[in-house]
């Protein structure tokens, strides 16, 4: 297979062309070197790697300080000013895009040239020539060299931001399989807890009707029976959702009708809170019932972790015949302490939410305090 070179960016390929037509403006306007196809053909040899500066600067300085030397004997291109720029082009380039060891190694290449160069020219060498070169070569490489630190600066900070953002997102996704898993182990309490009332009032139905209509008592047997195995079946399941240790449970899981002895446990802890409650209330399915609930208690803690014990806190309960609102917002009155986080209690609003059908806005108030907003349709309950 035959090898073809990186195709060089557009701007150093300009960056040679202005370098070549800089050579041939300089011997067209020199009154003591004419230009002649040998001084193209140096200037061409000169100034064409540095198209390939960014791909190979090693490299690159090496070819130009040989080429530099190699036609100063029949061009004078040592004594050039297009030569001279070159060089420091290439010198700033290998401190900027090669490896540490490799710029270093530039570094002592051009010194070398220029010691050598001065060496074989007996009229050049003196304390200013050196001050000269040295200043223009060595500030060419430092300034490369501090750019490139910066540079690598920057690389880093994005790298690090990028993780940060992965780890966030990581997070974020760990947060919301969290609260998934524990909305579906309370959804799982509340199906158990169904359950096992269907099973109790079958079993009451079928003894009544055990002398009077066997037959009917028998299939209510059935419907007991398969009662029983789904709740069986449904214990294994919940033994992968749950914590080690943690235990079904087939109490009723609150709802809306709870929220009282929640508030007085709120006052307890020094929240001031009042509730209002706006339209007829209508039943709820016991799933929506229990996300109702959870909603107002988590923003609630969420008043009393980042206002703080002081604040006032007021939750408004709006049937309007088609959903229900729940709204809770806060003064931020109070003094929170310190260093708490933000955490992830939105997620789990936000998620119960959304297993209705439901939105959820949550955000600071004009004036201060923090507010959030759940609209909870009531097609997504059946009753």
């Amino acid at each position: 297979m035959r090898w073809i070179p990186p195709r060089p960016p557009w701007t150093d390929l300009a960056l040679a062309a202005l370098l070549g037509v800089s050579a041939v403006l300089e011997r067209l306007t020199s009154t003591e070197v004419p230009l002649t196809v040998m001084e193209l053909a140096a200037a061409a040899v000169i100034v064409a790697p540095i198209a390939w500066r960014r791909i190979w600067p090693l490299g690159v300085i090496a070819v130009v300080l040989l080429a530099v030397a190699a036609t100063s004997a029949s061009t004078h291109s040592f004594e050039s000013g297009y030569a001279f720029f070159t060089m420091i082009v290439a010198c700033y380039s290998v401190a900027v895009h090669a490896r540490p060891r490799d710029a270093a190694v530039g570094a002592a290449m051009v010194a070398t040239f220029v010691l050598v160069g001065f060496a074989v020219d007996p009229g050049r060498g003196g304390a200013g020539d050196f001050l000269f070169v040295g200043v223009l070569f060595g500030g060419a490489w430092v300034l490369g060299h501090l750019i490139r630190g910066r540079g690598e600066e920057a690389r880093l900070l994005r790298a690090q931001a990028a993780e940060l953002e992965r780890r966030r997102a990581e997070d974020a996704q760990r947060a919301v399989q969290a609260e998934r898993a524990r909305i579906a182990r309370e959804l799982h309490d509340v199906i158990a807890h169904s359950l096992s009332v269907m099973v109790v009032q079958t079993g009451v139905v079928r003894r009544r009707l055990r002398h009077d209509r066997p037959q009917d008592s028998e299939l209510l047997e059935e419907v007991e029976e398969t009662g029983r195995g789904a709740i069986g079946e449904l214990r294994r399941l919940l033994g992968i959702l749950r914590a080690h240790g943690e235990e079904l449970s087939l109490a009723p899981q609150p709802g809306l009708d709870r929220l009282a002895p929640l508030l007085e446990q709120m006052r307890e802890t020094g929240l001031t809170v009042g509730m209002t409650v706006e339209g007829e209330p209508v039943p709820l399915s016991a799933g929506m019932d229990l996300a109702a609930y959870r909603i107002v208690q988590e923003a609630l803690t969420n008043t009393l972790r980042h206002a703080g014990r002081g604040a006032r806190a007021d939750v408004a309960i709006r049937w309007n015949g088609t959903a229900v609102e729940l709204e809770v917002q806060d003064d931020g009155a109070g003094a929170a302490p310190p260093g708490q986080g933000a955490g992830h209690g939105l997620v789990g609003m936000r998620e119960r939410a959304v297993l209705y059908d439901g939105t959820l806005d949550a955000g600071p108030r004009e004036g201060g305090g923090y507010r959030v907003r759940a609209v909870l349709p009531l097609s997504g309950s059946v009753t």
